[in-house]
Protein backbone atom coordinates (compact mmCIF):
# COMPACT_ATOMS: atom_id res chain seq x y z
CA UNK A 1 0.00 0.00 0.00
CA UNK A 2 0.99 3.47 -0.90
CA UNK A 3 2.09 5.85 1.89
CA UNK A 4 0.03 9.13 2.62
CA UNK A 5 1.57 11.97 0.64
CA UNK A 6 4.15 13.78 3.50
CA UNK A 7 3.79 17.33 3.87
CA UNK A 8 6.52 19.65 2.16
CA UNK A 9 8.47 20.72 5.34
CA UNK A 10 9.02 16.97 6.00
CA UNK A 11 10.13 16.27 2.66
CA UNK A 12 12.57 19.35 2.59
CA UNK A 13 13.86 17.91 6.23
CA UNK A 14 14.81 14.49 4.51
CA UNK A 15 16.19 16.65 1.68
CA UNK A 16 18.34 18.19 3.60
CA UNK A 17 19.22 15.00 5.95
CA UNK A 18 20.38 13.21 2.41
CA UNK A 19 22.39 15.94 1.72
CA UNK A 20 24.12 16.17 5.12
CA UNK A 21 25.11 12.43 5.44
CA UNK A 22 26.25 12.67 1.69
CA UNK A 23 28.81 15.83 2.73
CA UNK A 24 29.75 14.43 6.15
CA UNK A 25 29.13 10.19 6.50
CA UNK A 26 28.65 8.74 2.90
CA UNK A 27 27.91 5.16 3.67
CA UNK A 28 30.63 3.00 1.05
CA UNK A 29 27.73 0.67 0.11
CA UNK A 30 24.61 2.03 -1.58
CA UNK A 31 22.37 -0.57 -0.35
CA UNK A 32 22.74 0.91 3.36
CA UNK A 33 21.70 4.78 2.28
CA UNK A 34 18.29 4.15 3.26
CA UNK A 35 18.75 2.96 6.31
CA UNK A 36 20.93 5.36 7.24
CA UNK A 37 18.55 8.01 6.62
CA UNK A 38 15.92 6.42 8.48
CA UNK A 39 18.13 5.86 11.64
CA UNK A 40 19.13 9.31 11.17
CA UNK A 41 15.00 10.38 10.43
CA UNK A 42 14.48 8.50 13.86
CA UNK A 43 17.19 10.23 15.86
CA UNK A 44 16.17 13.82 14.42
CA UNK A 45 12.29 13.38 14.65
CA UNK A 46 11.86 13.67 11.61
CA UNK A 47 8.67 11.12 9.96
CA UNK A 48 10.14 8.84 7.53
CA UNK A 49 9.16 8.81 4.22
CA UNK A 50 10.79 6.06 1.91
CA UNK A 51 9.10 7.54 -1.36
CA UNK A 52 10.64 10.84 -0.72
CA UNK A 53 14.16 9.22 0.10
CA UNK A 54 14.31 7.14 -2.91
CA UNK A 55 12.62 10.02 -5.64
CA UNK A 56 15.56 12.84 -4.29
CA UNK A 57 18.07 9.87 -4.53
CA UNK A 58 17.38 9.02 -8.05
CA UNK A 59 17.19 12.69 -8.83
CA UNK A 60 20.80 13.31 -7.15
CA UNK A 61 21.77 10.92 -9.11
CA UNK A 62 20.53 11.94 -12.32
CA UNK A 63 22.48 14.97 -12.17
CA UNK A 64 25.61 13.34 -10.98
CA UNK A 65 26.10 14.14 -7.88
CA UNK A 66 26.10 10.29 -6.44
CA UNK A 67 27.57 7.81 -8.91
CA UNK A 68 26.59 3.72 -7.98
CA UNK A 69 29.50 1.44 -9.93
CA UNK A 70 27.05 -1.08 -9.57
CA UNK A 71 27.97 -4.82 -7.86
CA UNK A 72 29.73 -5.87 -11.82
CA UNK A 73 32.42 -3.66 -10.99
CA UNK A 74 32.45 -3.96 -7.45
CA UNK A 75 35.33 -5.83 -7.40
CA UNK A 76 38.11 -5.12 -10.21
CA UNK A 77 41.61 -7.06 -10.44
CA UNK A 78 41.78 -7.72 -6.64
CA UNK A 79 40.21 -4.39 -5.29
CA UNK A 80 36.93 -3.95 -3.55
CA UNK A 81 35.44 -0.54 -5.37
CA UNK A 82 32.34 1.32 -2.93
CA UNK A 83 28.91 0.77 -4.37
CA UNK A 84 27.99 4.53 -4.00
CA UNK A 85 30.61 8.03 -4.64
CA UNK A 86 29.81 11.15 -4.09
CA UNK A 87 30.93 12.92 -7.04
CA UNK A 88 33.44 15.64 -6.70
CA UNK A 89 31.43 17.90 -8.77
CA UNK A 90 28.08 16.65 -6.69
CA UNK A 91 30.22 18.04 -3.75
CA UNK A 92 30.75 21.29 -4.77
CA UNK A 93 26.60 21.54 -5.20
CA UNK A 94 26.16 20.50 -2.33
CA UNK A 95 27.97 22.87 -0.76
CA UNK A 96 26.84 25.57 -2.32
CA UNK A 97 23.88 24.79 -0.67
CA UNK A 98 20.51 27.11 -1.22
CA UNK A 99 22.50 29.07 -3.81
CA UNK A 100 22.94 25.62 -6.19
CA UNK A 101 20.55 24.69 -7.99
CA UNK A 102 21.02 20.88 -7.54
CA UNK A 103 17.34 21.26 -5.82
CA UNK A 104 15.27 23.17 -8.18
CA UNK A 105 12.47 24.34 -5.37
CA UNK A 106 14.86 25.32 -3.01
CA UNK A 107 17.22 27.16 -5.15
CA UNK A 108 14.18 29.34 -6.65
CA UNK A 109 12.58 30.08 -3.62
CA UNK A 110 16.41 31.73 -1.75
CA UNK A 111 16.20 33.90 -4.62
CA UNK A 112 12.79 34.94 -4.38
CA UNK A 113 13.84 35.35 -0.46
CA UNK A 114 16.55 37.47 -1.23
CA UNK A 115 14.28 40.33 -3.06
CA UNK A 116 11.75 42.63 -2.11
CA UNK A 117 9.13 42.19 -4.87
CA UNK A 118 10.48 38.91 -7.08
CA UNK A 119 9.96 39.73 -10.61
CA UNK A 120 7.59 36.76 -12.16
CA UNK A 121 8.86 37.17 -15.79
CA UNK A 122 12.60 37.14 -14.76
CA UNK A 123 12.08 34.07 -12.19
CA UNK A 124 10.19 32.47 -15.17
CA UNK A 125 13.36 32.54 -17.09
CA UNK A 126 15.28 31.41 -14.34
CA UNK A 127 12.94 28.60 -13.76
CA UNK A 128 13.65 27.29 -17.21
CA UNK A 129 17.21 28.02 -17.21
CA UNK A 130 17.13 25.35 -14.19
CA UNK A 131 15.17 22.99 -15.94
CA UNK A 132 17.35 23.34 -18.61
CA UNK A 133 20.67 22.48 -16.83
CA UNK A 134 19.37 19.61 -14.76
CA UNK A 135 18.13 18.26 -18.10
CA UNK A 136 21.94 18.55 -19.57
CA UNK A 137 20.36 21.50 -22.04
CA UNK A 138 23.28 23.76 -21.50
CA UNK A 139 22.96 25.94 -23.85
CA UNK A 140 19.42 26.59 -23.72
CA UNK A 141 19.84 27.20 -19.80
CA UNK A 142 22.31 29.78 -20.54
CA UNK A 143 20.00 31.23 -22.97
CA UNK A 144 17.23 31.76 -20.42
CA UNK A 145 19.14 32.76 -18.13
CA UNK A 146 21.12 35.67 -19.90
CA UNK A 147 17.14 36.68 -20.55
CA UNK A 148 16.58 36.59 -16.73
CA UNK A 149 19.54 38.89 -16.32
CA UNK A 150 18.59 41.70 -19.15
CA UNK A 151 15.07 41.51 -17.26
CA UNK A 152 16.91 43.01 -14.50
CA UNK A 153 18.94 45.18 -16.01
CA UNK A 154 15.81 46.62 -17.64
CA UNK A 155 13.97 46.51 -14.58
CA UNK A 156 17.09 48.72 -13.25
CA UNK A 157 17.24 50.76 -16.14
CA UNK A 158 13.32 52.09 -15.46
CA UNK A 159 14.26 52.90 -11.88
CA UNK A 160 17.24 54.93 -13.13
CA UNK A 161 14.50 56.66 -15.13
CA UNK A 162 12.82 57.28 -12.80
CA UNK A 163 15.14 58.92 -10.00
CA UNK A 164 15.92 61.97 -11.53
CA UNK A 165 19.58 61.15 -12.21
CA UNK A 166 20.79 63.77 -15.04
CA UNK A 167 22.12 63.48 -17.35
CA UNK A 168 21.36 59.35 -17.13
CA UNK A 169 17.85 59.70 -16.29
CA UNK A 170 17.19 61.22 -19.62
CA UNK A 171 19.14 59.19 -21.67
CA UNK A 172 18.39 56.02 -20.55
CA UNK A 173 14.24 57.23 -20.81
CA UNK A 174 15.42 58.19 -24.37
CA UNK A 175 16.55 54.72 -24.94
CA UNK A 176 14.05 52.67 -23.66
CA UNK A 177 11.56 54.89 -25.19
CA UNK A 178 13.00 54.40 -28.74
CA UNK A 179 13.76 51.68 -30.53
CA UNK A 180 14.11 48.41 -29.50
CA UNK A 181 18.04 48.51 -27.97
CA UNK A 182 20.63 45.73 -27.11
CA UNK A 183 20.75 44.87 -23.17
CA UNK A 184 25.09 45.85 -23.63
CA UNK A 185 23.80 49.86 -24.50
CA UNK A 186 21.42 50.03 -21.98
CA UNK A 187 23.73 48.27 -19.10
CA UNK A 188 26.80 50.89 -20.03
CA UNK A 189 24.57 53.48 -19.14
CA UNK A 190 23.48 52.00 -15.65
CA UNK A 191 26.97 51.63 -15.44
CA UNK A 192 28.25 55.49 -15.85
CA UNK A 193 25.16 56.10 -13.80
CA UNK A 194 26.14 54.35 -10.57
CA UNK A 195 30.03 55.09 -10.72
CA UNK A 196 29.18 59.12 -10.95
CA UNK A 197 26.69 58.21 -7.81
CA UNK A 198 29.22 55.65 -6.45
CA UNK A 199 32.44 58.60 -6.78
CA UNK A 200 29.49 61.55 -5.65
CA UNK A 201 28.75 59.07 -2.49
CA UNK A 202 25.35 58.98 -3.36
CA UNK A 203 25.61 55.05 -3.28
CA UNK A 204 25.89 53.71 0.52
CA UNK A 205 29.31 51.85 0.77
CA UNK A 206 28.09 48.23 0.70
CA UNK A 207 26.70 48.87 -2.63
CA UNK A 208 29.23 51.14 -4.37
CA UNK A 209 31.90 48.79 -3.08
CA UNK A 210 30.54 46.01 -4.83
CA UNK A 211 29.67 47.71 -8.34
CA UNK A 212 32.73 45.76 -9.83
CA UNK A 213 32.79 42.49 -8.07
CA UNK A 214 28.82 41.68 -8.07
CA UNK A 215 27.33 43.81 -11.15
CA UNK A 216 29.34 43.61 -14.16
CA UNK A 217 31.49 40.82 -14.06
CA UNK A 218 28.30 38.58 -14.13
CA UNK A 219 26.07 40.37 -16.22
CA UNK A 220 29.25 39.97 -18.68
CA UNK A 221 29.24 36.38 -18.02
CA UNK A 222 25.71 35.36 -18.61
CA UNK A 223 25.59 37.82 -21.52
CA UNK A 224 28.65 36.22 -23.36
CA UNK A 225 27.14 33.47 -22.79
CA UNK A 226 24.12 34.37 -24.32
CA UNK A 227 25.46 35.45 -27.04
CA UNK A 228 27.88 32.25 -27.75
CA UNK A 229 24.82 30.08 -27.32
CA UNK A 230 21.93 31.91 -28.51
CA UNK A 231 23.29 32.47 -32.28
CA UNK A 232 23.44 29.85 -34.75
CA UNK A 233 27.14 29.49 -34.27
CA UNK A 234 27.13 26.09 -32.99
CA UNK A 235 29.16 26.85 -29.99
CA UNK A 236 29.00 24.81 -26.86
CA UNK A 237 28.03 25.98 -23.85
CA UNK A 238 29.90 23.71 -21.15
CA UNK A 239 27.68 21.80 -18.19
CA UNK A 240 30.31 24.23 -15.66
CA UNK A 241 29.42 27.51 -17.47
CA UNK A 242 25.62 26.99 -17.48
CA UNK A 243 26.24 26.07 -13.78
CA UNK A 244 28.51 28.80 -12.81
CA UNK A 245 26.42 31.01 -14.19
CA UNK A 246 22.95 29.87 -12.21
CA UNK A 247 25.55 29.70 -8.89
CA UNK A 248 26.11 33.67 -9.83
CA UNK A 249 22.58 34.74 -10.04
CA UNK A 250 21.24 34.76 -6.48
CA UNK A 251 23.91 36.94 -5.89
CA UNK A 252 23.42 39.31 -9.02
CA UNK A 253 19.48 39.61 -8.58
CA UNK A 254 20.01 40.53 -4.54
CA UNK A 255 22.57 43.04 -5.45
CA UNK A 256 20.14 44.84 -8.32
CA UNK A 257 17.57 44.76 -5.83
CA UNK A 258 19.86 46.70 -3.48
CA UNK A 259 20.16 49.01 -6.09
CA UNK A 260 16.44 49.83 -7.34
CA UNK A 261 15.59 49.93 -3.78
CA UNK A 262 17.81 52.91 -3.28
CA UNK A 263 17.41 54.22 -6.28
CA UNK A 264 13.33 54.24 -5.09
CA UNK A 265 14.26 56.14 -2.59
CA UNK A 266 16.18 58.91 -4.01
CA UNK A 267 13.17 59.37 -6.51
CA UNK A 268 10.89 59.55 -3.67
CA UNK A 269 12.92 62.16 -1.84
CA UNK A 270 14.31 63.78 -5.48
Amino acid sequence: MNQAPQSEDTREAIKRLIEDILLHRPPEKAEEFVSEVQRECGQRDIEFDAAAVIEYWWHLVRLGVVAIPGYAITFFQGRKFPTLVLTERGRALLEHGEKSPHDPPRYLNAVRQRVQDPDNIALGYLDEAVGAWAAGLYRASAVMLGCACERLVLILAEQIARAGIQPWSDKVQKTLGGAPVGASRLFDLIRECLIHLAGDKRLPRALADALDRKLTPIFEHARGLRNKSGHPTGTDVSADEAEAGLLLFPGFYGFVDGLCKHLLAMGDHG
